[in-house]
């Protein structure tokens, strides 16, 4: 049995949206947020940082830049420990 009102789709203006939630709406454009809201409306949402979103690109990076000896040029030269390095280049960081 379905709901009457659920089953046709109103037009919803940006004014409809809570303020708090509008600078997220007017960065995606309205449509996907709508779409958001379908897909994980009344959920807590994390969103990461962009930071760790390229944290693999950077890894590859470092991978592709090393040459079985530079882990100090390398960790100068993206701002991290010759440990982090040592555990990029060894795949065990986590």
């Amino acid at each position: 049995m379905s709901t009457p009102y659920m089953t046709t789709a109103r037009p919803i203006r940006m004014t409809d949206i809570p303020e708090e939630y509008r600078d997220i709406a007017e960065a995606i454009g309205l449509e996907a947020f709508t779409q958001l809201t379908l897909l994980c409306g009344g959920q807590s949402l994390y969103i990461p940082k962009r930071e760790s979103l390229e944290r693999g690109a950077r890894d590859r990076d470092i991978r592709a830049r090393f040459d079985g000896g530079n882990y100090r040029a390398l960790a100068v030269q993206f701002r991290l420990s010759e440990r982090q390095i040592r555990k990029i280049i060894n795949g065990t960081r986590s």
